[in-house]
């Protein structure tokens, strides 16, 4: 069964609520007359909330310390996330309310909303995925000692009456949860009179190459070397294909680069003539690589389709800086790599274990078996 409902909010959440052990709600607003209701009216073992932990939405009212305050002094466990926009209240896993209403007297009473309610299995079933998913990127409960940190911080800012403060928002980012503090690049892989064909199988790409082992840079003349990659970094790479496109097909962690260490040496060379023009590496550990061919793979073009100028950190800098007309193609030439902003970041590493997901991995037996070159110890 699936229903819509444009009235009667509160009726509708009781209604639900009346046989429901664990409630479970995402709303980024909250206020405390709702709560009210909801403490009143349940009589189960479980209240898990999900909301925003923005200072200046409780300074403006739009949001309710007091409402977070009942809550935990009546056993509920919270947690905040920021920029969080859904609603959604999962009556065990039994219902589902999907909703524009938050959990607030304007969402309940006031304003004009619109949501559905189901029992259908896939959707109750998704919806607790997502919510379990959002659950899971706030490590930490919300305790009471921090709601008064909060409002002592809130009235020193009225105190100041500086009317254009800004004041914190201590939710996690959902974007810092899946980046966290590692810098994104794209490694590409192949030149112009060397392009793949979609059809062709990443396993077979792995052969012959380093990917699975290092990246691979020419030595320039004044012996630059690649020092923005760090310990801990993410690196995709990318191969030319002839499409006019790049396809990621794999993804690694990256060792900071040693210039005696990381440099191709005979042996090296002996199992991987090309690296003779493309000596100098930076190594990686736990690479992944999609188990299907290249055309199954994300693509660049629907990254920079999708971002425009923020796929790039350069390009997204350069719009911060009032540039415009800005084209992220005339990025990647001539260049052998390229650092992601945060968006494309996020963009990048979703797609990339989405197609893992639906392919699965290049098997490591396969993997071990290729030239790793000099073995580094963690």
């Amino acid at each position: 069964m699936i229903k819509t409902i444009q009235n009667d909010w509160l009726y509708e959440f009781k209604n639900e609520l009346e046989s429901t052990q664990e409630i479970r709600i995402v709303s980024p607003f909250v206020t405390d007359n709702i709560v009210k209701h909801l403490l009143k009216d349940f009589k189960g073992r479980t209240i898990k909330f999900l909301t925003r932990y923005n200072l200046n939405e409780f300074k403006k009212g739009i949001s309710s310390l007091t409402a977070l305050e009942r809550l935990l002094k009546s056993n509920a466990e919270i947690k905040g996330i920021k920029d969080l926009h859904s609603k959604l209240y999962l009556f065990d896993k039994r219902s589902v309310i999907i909703t524009s209403a938050n959990f607030t007297q304007g969402g309940f009473f006031n304003n004009k909303e619109f949501g559905i309610i189901s029992n259908e299995y896939k959707t109750v079933l998704e919806s607790l995925d997502y919510f379990n998913d959002l659950w899971g990127i706030d490590p930490n409960l919300l305790e009471l000692n921090r709601i008064k940190e909060w409002r002592d911080e809130i009235n020193k800012s009225k105190a100041l009456k500086e009317k254009n403060e800004n004041l914190p928002d201590y939710g996690v980012s959902y974007q810092k949860s899946i980046i966290k503090n590692r810098k994104y690049f794209i490694k590409f892989f192949g030149k112009d009179d060397n392009r793949s064909d979609l059809s062709a199988k990443v396993v077979n790409e792995l052969d012959g190459g380093c990917s699975h082992f290092a990246l691979s840079f020419s030595r320039p003349k004044n012996d630059g070397r690649p020092r923005r990659y760090r310990d801990g970094d993410i690196v995709f790479m990318a191969r030319m294909t002839n499409t006019k496109d790049y396809v990621i097909f794999g993804r690694a962690i990256t060792y900071a680069h040693q210039d005696e260490r990381d440099v191709a040496n005979d042996e090296d060379i002996k199992h991987i003539p090309w690296l003779k023009d493309w000596p100098i590496l930076v190594r990686v550990r736990e690479p992944l690589f999609i188990n299907s061919t290249l055309r199954d793979c994300p693509k660049l073009n629907d990254l920079l389709y999708d971002l425009d100028y923020e796929s790039f950190a350069s390009t997204k800098w350069r719009f911060g800086r009032g540039e415009r007309n800005i084209n992220p193609r005339n990025t990647l030439m001539r260049k052998g790599d390229v650092i992601l902003s945060d968006s494309g970041a996020q963009w990048m590493e979703l797609e990339f274990q989405k197609a893992l997901s639906e392919h699965g991995e290049v098997n490591k037996r396969i993997i071990n078996k290729l030239y790793h070159g000099l073995k580094i110890n963690n």
